[in-house]
């Protein structure tokens, strides 16, 4: 029996979840790809027209999560991964129209060593001192899960998060601390505070036990590669294109459920039927299409919030610049002047193989809750950007060149009480043979997790061919 399985979704999650089945399914194989816009990558976008990367999504991924390195190295990719810059350390948080260094020993929010911030100026002395309460207070009731912010908060200050746990975390799930759920995305905070009363004491016994992470090719826990994570993407489309069916700009308007599988309808009213369906997309569509699901289980996907984004890439002479871009980049916290949530100074943060006499610069915006921001105009939002990098670098010559981004519901927020969401979606998928669901929604915004996931559903469905 030759097996025809469809992929809906042309992100990472759908190309992996493409490419893994292509590669190892045991049996004949007709594959269809299909993604609603004009291009396959999802979030992942690399711009190389002025002879440097400029990511128009995420820019990097995490080495201690290894699918994305060995499927780079599996693709031919191993030589262009590289690591972060080795003469370059750590980012600043932009704070009171003044550039602070962020205090060393900060993880998943925790002050683990408190030196750097007894140094500090992002908090005074009586903030300071607040941050001593996490040795003497008692420990929150148990529960399964709870605001991360609440947590934080509790042990810490409010000072202390919000300027400096705040930014740290919202950098990566652009979400609101006092939202987010702890048991998603620090779930290690929960169980070290069923330890011991102290979180600054238990992280620090956590530190000594755990294993140092392999460093990346020139050091650092991240590594990218020398021409952006597009690289990664047209890789994965070629392999596919080589042996399945792509179709770009079709999106599925419904998928029902038949006796031999599955039957998708797109806008256009074509159809194609499938024994098999893998569903990569983002979970407001996968709860619209997937309309055999009944109201309850659509819900379970409808209802997980996400956040609008945008990035701004901007590329400068090295003259418009007044001070040494001597790290990454930087943080705003929320009620600053700059509308900017952070800042990435490229050519700093990756040791590229090359020198370029060009200064890329990627500028991002948006957080929880802005509906605002998609709204404006390209031009509305690169004036935006030049008034904020004049207040906050002193920059104000125009870029030789400047591209919006536009990253509509780009991230999913795992608020309190999401891991139970997630499971009850997984139990709901397993009523249907042959089908499976994957997506950044479930545990994992970064590109390692997507791709684990389709490597998953594959194997899975490949196994259950044979059942």
């Amino acid at each position: 029996m030759t097996r025809r399985v469809a992929v809906i979704g042309g992100g990472i999650s759908g190309l992996a979840a493409a490419y893994r089945l292509l590669q190892e399914s045991p049996e004949p194989l007709e594959l269809l790809l299909i993604e609603a816009s004009g291009r396959l990558g999802g979030v992942i976008q690399t711009d190389r027209s002025q002879g440097v990367v400029l990511e128009g999504g995420p820019d990097s991924f995490l080495r201690r999560k290894p699918e994305a390195l060995q499927l780079s190295e599996e693709l031919g990719l191993g030589s262009e991964v590289i690591g972060t810059n080795p003469n370059v350390r750590g980012a600043y948080i932009f704070y009171n129209g003044r550039f602070h260094d962020i205090p060393e020993g900060v993880q998943a929010g925790v002050p683990a060593r408190l030196e750097g911030l007894f140094k500090s100026e992002l908090l005074n002395q009586p903030e300071k001192f607040r941050l001593m309460a996490d040795l003497a207070l008692p420990r929150l009731p148990f529960e399964e899960d709870m605001a991360l912010g609440r947590l934080l908060r509790y042990r810490f200050g409010d000072a202390y998060v919000d300027r400096i746990a705040a930014p740290m975390m919202s950098g990566i799930y652009a979400g609101d601390i006092d939202l987010l759920s702890c048991a998603v995305t620090a779930p290690q905070l929960l169980r070290l505070q069923q330890r011991g009363r102290s979180l600054i004491q238990e992280s620090q016994k956590e530190a000594l036990r755990a294993p140092r992470p392999a460093p990346g090719p020139s050091g650092g826990i991240f590594s990218t590669l020398a021409r952006g994570l597009g690289t990664l993407v047209e890789a994965l489309e070629s392999r596919i294109r080589s042996h399945a069916q792509v179709m770009l700009g079709s999106p599925v308007e419904t998928v029902d459920r038949t006796e031999a599988g599955y039957r998708l309808v797109l806008a256009n009213q074509e159809s194609f039927e499938a024994t098999d369906l893998i569903v990569a997309v983002p979970a407001y569509q996968a709860a619209r299409i997937l309309t055999f699901w009944d109201d309850a289980e659509r819900a379970l996907l409808s209802e997980i919030p996400y956040a609008d984004l945008a990035v701004i890439g901007a590329v400068y002479q090295p003259t418009a610049f007044n001070r040494p871009l001597n790290k990454t980049g930087f943080l705003v916290p929320r009620n600053q002047v700059a509308e900017m949530t952070a800042g990435t100074w490229v050519r700093s943060k990756w040791n590229y193989p090359d020198t370029v006499d060009l200064v890329p610069v990627r500028a991002f915006y948006g957080r929880s809750g802005d509906r605002a921001l998609l709204t404006k105009t390209d031009e509305e939002m690169l004036g935006q950007f030049r008034q904020d990098m004049g207040y906050i670098m002193g920059v104000t010559d125009v870029p030789q060149y400047q591209r919006v981004f536009r990253i509509p519901q780009g991230m999913p927020q795992y608020l309190v009480g999401h891991q139970r969401r997630a499971e009850a979606i997984q139990k709901a998928v397993q009523r249907w043979p042959g089908l499976r669901v994957i997506g950044s929604y479930f545990d994992g915004v970064g590109i390692p997790d997507c791709i684990r996931h389709a490597n998953q559903a594959a194997t899975e469905l490949i196994r259950s061919w044979g059942s």
